[in-house]
């Protein structure tokens, strides 16, 4: 396991800072002293309860390819989480009626299937399947798709800033992931991945600016922010074309039409 704070951990810590943004309410989590069970174990576990341990099996698909333990257990954290920003994009889409939300669930599709691709490859534990939209075997990011969700569903402007926090997220643990691996495929996954979180990210933060909205960063540095807004969309943007959503597939996605937010 990692020394630094954990991923879900700072998933959590968005959480907490998008409802204070947003003045909805608050959200109490509770503490604990003990050292969290990496997502491999948690994941292989649930999956394959009784048969061995997790931490165990990772570590024996890892060695067996090269990866290191933290490595495979970072790319069984992203797939789950790229599901949780699929899934929560579907629910808010469905709920406002927003098109930034499909056509970013379509994307996030297709990220999820880039990383199912390295699960394949390396023998690691598929933490998604077939589960269906807002189910999760990590106990933590199913607490925070619920928390997002409610938040979400307080107005459009609410879900936006739920967009936005969710690309932060992901922009920041895939820069993580990308300082502690050097395996080439697995670089090019994640680049791609940062790149698109990035395109969304300026997605979401453009329609709350133009709903009026002065948003500051939750997750992200406030330079690395602004830097971000100031860059140009990559493999086209998310300006007015029109795009081809991708993806069906891998634990109930959904494709559709695309509106300039790349994948």
């Amino acid at each position: 396991m990692n020394s630094r704070t954990t991923t879900t951990q700072r998933v959590f810590l968005a959480a907490v800072g998008l409802v204070a943004v947003i003045g909805i309410g608050s959200v109490a989590y509770g503490a604990t002293n003990n050292s969290p069970a990496t997502v491999a174990e948690q994941t292989t576990t649930a999956i394959a309860a009784g048969s061995t341990n997790g931490a165990v099996a990772v570590a024996v698909a890892a060695s067996a390819t090269g990866l290191s333990s933290s490595e495979a257990d970072g790319i069984v954290f992203m797939i789950e989480e790229e599901k949780l920003a699929r899934d929560v994009y579907l629910t808010l889409g469905d709920l406002w009626g927003l098109p930034i939300f499909s056509n970013i669930a379509s994307a996030e599709q297709t990220h999820m299937d880039a990383v199912l691709g390295l699960v394949d490859t390396y023998g690691l534990v598929d933490p998604v399947g077939d589960n269906a939209v807002g189910v999760f075997v990590d106990p933590d990011l199913q607490a925070l798709y619920n928390d997002l969700i409610a938040t979400g569903s307080e107005s459009p402007e609410a879900a936006l800033e739920v967009g936005a926090v969710i690309e932060e997220v992901d922009i920041e643990d895939l820069e993580n992931y990308l300082n502690e691996t050097m395996a080439p495929d697995v670089r090019i996954v994640y680049e791609r991945l940062l790149s698109g979180s990035e395109n969304h990210l300026r997605a979401f933060v453009s329609q709350l600016e133009a709903s009026g909205a002065d948003r500051d960063p939750v997750v992200l540095d406030a330079d690395a922010y602004e830097s971000i807004l100031a860059s140009s969309s990559t493999s086209g943007g998310h300006g007015g074309g029109q795009g081809q959503g991708q993806g069906q597939g891998h634990g109930g996605g959904q494709g559709g039409g695309g509106h300039g937010q790349n994948a």
